[in-house]
């Protein structure tokens, strides 16, 4: 698999939607590697992507085969419509989607997951609240199941303001980065095991994506 696959798909997706969503989401494959993330969900799977934005991980991951039962929540109504478009339009892949309002550092929901995905949201919650969003995260992980962390990268320094600069454009939000290392510590300790771990980049954009199994 690879990111233009995936463009592709996210295309079909997003056919018919406004240029400026279009841009953000089709081409996003290209930046966020999402084709390292798609093998860890297996098929069958009940996912929960916490902050999904306009849906497109979960919409991808159905466009793929995975036959999924995949749930998302989103603060941002107009993301969280986008979504709900998405899951109309995998209807009959084989998955099931769901999209409903939630913020991370509020209510989730009251069920556990196999798969449950914490993909560029941290940076965007505030130092102060994200040892319990990852509490949140992990308790919403099936025994046995993973969390999959993905976000963008402290250093270099460069790319990180970089990183910096992009959010402060799309989402009016000067962003601070997590720092991975402390992140896999707490996750750690409520009960979870590393699994898999790479770095990577795209263009000027840096990223770190951590695979845990809980017991």
């Amino acid at each position: 698999m690879r990111a233009r696959e995936l463009v592709g798909l996210a295309s079909g997706l997003y056919q018919g939607r406004g240029p400026g969503l279009r841009l953000r989401q089709v081409h996003r494959p290209w930046i966020c590697p999402f084709e390292l993330i798609v093998p860890h969900v297996p098929v069958g799977a009940t996912v929960l992507d916490a902050g999904c934005g306009s849906g497109l991980l979960l919409g991808l991951l159905a466009a793929l085969g995975r036959r999924i039962e995949g749930t998302g929540f989103e603060l941002s109504p107009a993301a969280l419509g986008e979504a709900r478009l998405v899951a109309a339009r995998v209807w009959g892949s084989g998955s099931r989607l769901e999209f409903g309002p939630g913020d991370v550092t509020g209510e989730w929901p009251d069920r556990e997951f196999d798969v449950v995905c914490l993909v560029d949201v941290l940076h965007h919650v505030s130092v102060a609240d994200r040892t319990e969003v990852l509490r949140r995260a992990c308790a919403a992980v099936k025994p046995g199941g993973a969390l999959i962390y993905k976000d963008m990268a402290c250093r270099p320094r460069w790319r990180a303001v970089a990183n910096q600069l992009h959010d402060l454009v799309l989402a009016r939000e000067w962003v601070r980065h997590a720092e991975v290392a402390q992140v896999v510590r707490q996750v750690v300790e409520f009960g979870f095991r590393l699994e898999y771990r790479v770095d990577t980049t795209r263009l000027w954009y840096a990223h770190e994506l951590r695979v845990l199994r809980r017991g």
